[in-house]
């Protein structure tokens, strides 16, 4: 298995989904990143790279493993557990148009609410 594939794995993990959905999302063929999968290729061509780093808001050199993808903020409070394992519809379809920064802050104000409801409780 290709580093390249590794990564989109890992990307893919990341986001919620799974590189069969990616695929059809982006209209890539699945044998494309079959291939890579099974390192009869390398690297993707930038006409399938591109699409793929544009998706989930990496460069090409992050997609490629020549640049390290920025590590997930570290989440080990409860508060934390419930944002990271809780389906949010709305924000799932939507995540890969929001910065690092703005998914932190819809990641504060969800902390803020639960916290003030735990109070309630």
């Amino acid at each position: 298995m290709s580093r390249m594939y590794d990564i989109i794995q890992e990307l893919c993990r990341r986001d919620g989904t799974d590189v069969t959905k990616m695929c059809r999302a982006l209209k890539i063929p699945r044998s494309t990143l079959s291939e890579l999968a099974s390192g009869r290729t390398k690297q993707l061509t930038l006409k399938h790279a591109r699409p793929i780093a544009e998706y989930f808001g990496v460069t090409i050199a992050q997609l490629a493993g020549d640049e390290p993808l920025e590590i997930e903020p570290d989440q080990t409070d409860a508060v934390s557990d419930l944002i990271r394992d809780e389906p949010i519809a709305a924000y799932e379809n939507l995540k890969r148009y929001l910065t690092e920064e703005d998914k932190a802050d819809i990641a504060t104000l969800i902390r803020l609410r639960a916290e003030i409801n735990q109070g309630k409780q």
